[in-house]
């Protein structure tokens, strides 16, 4: 299992940044860098990236008492919002493992969080979103903790959501399509969002899950039917009244991992979406456009003519 800069991105990305900071739209990102967050976790996550990226101790100081202050057992029983939240706290820690502090304050993070791995295995979870991102959590503290059986039972996970509950057209069987169900947007956002990270942790770590697909169906599905409904709300069929007075503020808080997405396949019309959204940040996925926003260039092959 490779080990990188943090778990979505590797030290190549923080590079390819350094190199451009002056270039669109790295340049966009800097101030967002820079800016204050009142919530504990956003303050964190740019914190540990102004560490990664500028050697910044002071940030890195900053940013390891916020981690030590989380009480992650206070949780026995986590709701989709508090799971994601230590998937970004997982993130942050990824970033400090060359702190000092890192072998006090890992242990015992990573003990309480991997336990949750063993909810995988459970028959009473029958919730794919919220397997979705449990499987997130685990994978996360399987890399931090260098644990191949636990990655390995995430992956899986990611390869069962995938064949079982992405339709061929997009939405997520389950999910979305279920009487009676509310902000299925918002739903289907969220679990294209928990595979994508899914996808990139893995990528970084030394299995491609974004190459993984079902008779054609992949993450990239997902990913392409949530992007159609940011600009159409009106045609999605499982939410009347949707807007794109709804969709954009909802991707504005989470859909950071768009960044991602691009590095894999350009989406028709992505342009319009970075030139409403970026600079792109989340609180689990961190300032994505300065670590995604520009891809690598590709590598020369080598030919005698």
């Amino acid at each position: 299992m490779k080990r990188t800069a943090g778990l979505f991105f590797s030290e190549g990305d923080l590079r390819l940044a350094r190199d451009n900071l002056g270039r669109q739209p790295i340049a966009s990102a800097l101030p967002l860098l820079d800016a204050f967050r009142a919530d504990p976790l956003e303050r964190a996550q740019l914190l540990s990236l102004r560490y990664v990226l500028r050697n910044d101790e002071a940030a890195a100081d900053d940013a390891m008492e916020s981690l030590q202050a989380q009480d992650f057992a206070a949780v026995e029983c986590p709701d989709i919002v508090e799971i994601q939240r230590h998937l970004g706290w997982l993130a942050v820690a990824s970033r400090l493992r060359a702190h000092r502090h890192w072998q006090a304050a890992a242990g015992t993070i990573l003990d309480l969080i991997a336990g949750w791995a063993r909810r995988l295995d459970s028959d009473v979870e029958s919730d794919p979103l919220r397997l979705s991102w449990l499987a997130a959590v685990s994978m996360a503290a399987a890399i931090l903790r260098e644990e191949e059986t636990g990655f390995g039972r995430a992956a899986a996970i990611y390869r069962r959501i995938i064949d079982q509950h992405i339709h061929p057209e997009g939405y997520f069987k389950g999910i979305v399509d279920i009487d009676g169900a509310s902000e299925t947007y918002a739903a289907q956002v969220s679990a294209t969002r928990a595979l994508v990270l899914m996808a990139e942790m893995a990528g970084l770590a030394g299995l491609d899950l974004w190459a993984y697909d079902n008779r054609g169906v992949s993450v990239m599905t997902a990913a392409t039917y949530s992007f159609f409904y940011y600009f159409f709300p009106e045609k999605w069929r499982w939410e009347a009244g949707l807007t794109r007075e709804q969709t954009v503020p909802l991707f504005r808080r989470v859909g950071a991992f768009f960044e991602m997405v691009e590095r894999r396949a350009t989406l028709r019309g992505i342009e319009q979406l970075f030139a409403e959204q970026r600079p792109m940040f989340c609180a689990l996925a961190g300032l994505t456009t300065l670590t995604h926003g520009i891809r690598p260039p590709k590598k020369s092959r080598w030919r005698i003519f």
